[in-house]
């Protein structure tokens, strides 16, 4: 009979989270999803630079609102609780279009508790179009928040 009482005590406990161990939790942690993004230059203001979608796997895509850069692509991982880092690069054209430059982008991402935005600290890598570095841009931050399904003011009905 003591055995069961011993197993039963047991179980319950594995079965119990501790207080520390559920406010440290990083489960449901993620990026997976599309986001809408304001970045500021060092010294600058923010302003709308990006919409961006974070997939399960660990890939990113993303546009800007500057026309003379291409799709941005990159790759995202988790590294801490709420710490994320992501690798981006994209293409730059002149006005005519003509490829002119390469840009390799570092962020390092701090999830808010809500998980429905982030604040960002990102690396600018400026190179030529044979990849040679020839700036490196520090201090950027940047703040992005979830997109949020909408439904229709007016729809349409059937």
């Amino acid at each position: 009979m003591k055995h069961y009482y011993l197993i039963g005590a047991l179980t319950l406990l594995a079965q119990t989270q501790g207080p520390a161990q559920h406010k440290l939790s990083t489960n449901g942690q993620s990026l997976e999803g599309t986001w809408v993004s304001h970045v500021a230059l060092p010294g600058g203001e923010p302003v709308l630079a990006s919409v961006g979608t974070f997939y399960p796997g660990g890939g990113y895509t993303g546009a800007n609102t500057n026309p003379t850069h291409t799709t941005h692509h990159g790759a995202w991982l988790r590294v801490g609780d709420r710490k994320f880092a992501l690798t981006s690069t994209f293409f730059t054209r002149d006005e005519k279009g003509v490829f002119n430059g390469i840009v390799k982008t570092r962020i390092y991402i701090t999830l808010s508790e809500d998980q429905n935005s982030y604040e960002a600290s990102v690396e600018r890598v400026v190179m030529d179009t044979e990849g040679k570095e020839l700036q490196v841009i520090s201090g950027i931050r940047g703040r992005s928040v979830r997109m949020e399904i909408e439904l229709q003011r007016s729809p349409i009905s059937e």
